[in-house]
């Protein structure tokens, strides 16, 4: 085993070299791997560094937790091989996976506008936010918090009935460039409840202001359509390397680069060369900050897995005990609405309880830095049959899934804004009795000058 790993040894994440030259994937297959032992753990470890190789999924450090593994067509042979010599099961999940980014293009419907029944480019989704400012210009505030490296416009939108300030809910998406689906369910999110007859989701609005981030990560995006679909990280320039990128969500300035992410510019989950290095996350870091204190959910979309987890990303690290169960309450309401639809489960708990070290993560830092209540990341559909390559005749049935599952944590999430305007009484109280005393000694010292 140890030799025929040697063998393949090379660059870590697969056509990760700057080119203009579309790229493909044809025969390249997808294999999953589930490991009964430490050594296949270990087994697991060591092929990050192999030429011709990309985790779409994994690995773990949890015995059983399995690992999706793209494969070049020149290596796969030798990798299972490797596998056979080092007894890990494994499963053939995609068997060419150009064909299926060939098939996931296909729409029945093609518009130059932007729908739900194809996948759309940055351009039609900001046309998009765009048109709806103008038709909801009384709710729908639209900003530019920030530029991309390579100058591009990273828009947020508001969604606000205004008067009152409410609490806040967050929700971002394509954070990493490869998971399209994401930001089609978030747009067909903010869709349904601007332009929807969904009454319950209507409620939402009269107790919450949203701040609603479509695509985090433009440059990104935009090259997984135009050169490389399987494209994850930002389009930054490293020093000293030929490898673009980093990757956003290890990135963040909270246990930065201390397990589960990497320092060299090649790998899919490089870093950066410092903390909030990317132009991205400083845009999404430095308006949150502005934001926080009237937060009480911070959701960031992502795909695949069918997964809802929570802070944190390390193992000498977990919630408080409360806190965990309340995370792990609320998730629970959310997937059992998202399965009555289409019998779509999604699983719950930890980073580190269903998938693999990770620092640096949004999610983390936010739970951190400031304590927002309810700091969660979806992973939607699927559970590996066509990983970030969703047939576009899946977005729709996602999206109604992920409205059912913010529907039912409403009720919850409103829980919080009563204990903060509780809170925020406490706070008043001292003002009060100050207040109070005052009118007493005035009564007192006007008595005694009559």
């Amino acid at each position: 085993m140890k030799y025929s790993l040697l063998l393949l040894i090379g660059c870590f994440c697969v056509l990760n070299l700057t080119s203009a030259t579309k790229v493909r994937y044809d025969k390249y297959k997808v294999f999953r791997f589930t490991p009964n032992t430490q050594e296949h753990i270990n087994w697991l470890e060591k092929l990050k560094q192999v030429n011709g190789i990309t985790f779409w999924d994994g690995p773990s450090a949890n015995i059983g937790v399995k690992s999706d593994v793209m494969v070049s067509p020149d290596t796969h042979t030798y990798l299972l091989q490797s596998a056979q010599l080092a007894g890990i099961n494994n499963v053939e999940y995609i068997s060419d996976v150009q064909k299926l980014i060939d098939e996931s293009a296909v729409s029945s419907v093609n518009s130059d506008k932007h729908n739900w029944y194809q996948y759309s480019r940055l351009d039609k989704i900001y046309e998009y936010l765009e048109s709806q400012k103008t038709k909801h210009n009384k709710t729908v505030t639209l900003e530019n918090i920030g530029k991309s490296t390579e100058n591009r416009d990273i828009k947020l939108i508001k969604i606000s009935k205004g008067g009152k300030e409410r609490p806040a809910i967050w929700i971002d998406s394509n954070i990493h460039a490869r998971e399209h689906i994401t930001g089609m369910v978030v747009t067909f999110f903010i869709d349904e409840l601007l332009n929807g007859d969904n009454t319950e989701l209507k409620k939402m609005l009269d107790d919450f202001d949203f701040y609603i981030l479509p695509v985090v990560n433009p440059d990104g995006f935009e090259y997984s359509h135009t050169t490389d679909r399987l494209w994850r990280k930002t389009r930054s320039v490293n020093k000293d390397s030929t490898c673009i990128g980093t990757d956003p969500n290890r990135n963040f300035g909270y246990k930065w680069l201390t397990g589960g992410s990497s320092t060299d510019p090649c790998s899919c989950t490089h870093a950066g060369s410092a903390a909030f290095s990317e132009p991205e996350t400083q845009a999404l870091s430095n308006y949150y900050n502005k934001i926080a204190n009237q937060t009480i959910a911070f959701i960031s979309v992502h795909s695949y897995s069918q997964l809802i987890i929570f802070p944190y990303g390390l193992n000498d690290e977990k919630l408080s005990e409360e806190d965990y169960a309340t995370h792990t309450q609320i998730s629970k309401i959310a997937a059992a609405a998202m399965e009555k639809r289409y019998k779509t489960a999604f699983r719950v708990g930890s980073i580190t309880d269903l998938l693999y070290a990770a620092s640096g993560g949004s999610i983390d830092w936010v739970k951190a830095v400031h304590k927002t209540p309810y700091t969660i990341a979806f992973e939607l559909r699927d559970t590996g049959k066509y990983g970030f390559l969703l047939p576009s005749d899946q977005i729709i049935p996602s999206g109604e899934e992920f409205i059912d599952g913010m529907i039912a944590i409403g009720p919850e999430l409103r829980k919080f804004k009563l204990k903060n305007n509780n809170s925020g009484s406490e706070l008043l109280k001292p003002i009060s009795k100050f207040l109070l005393l005052c009118s007493t000694v005035s009564f007192f010292m006007i008595n005694r000058l009559r």
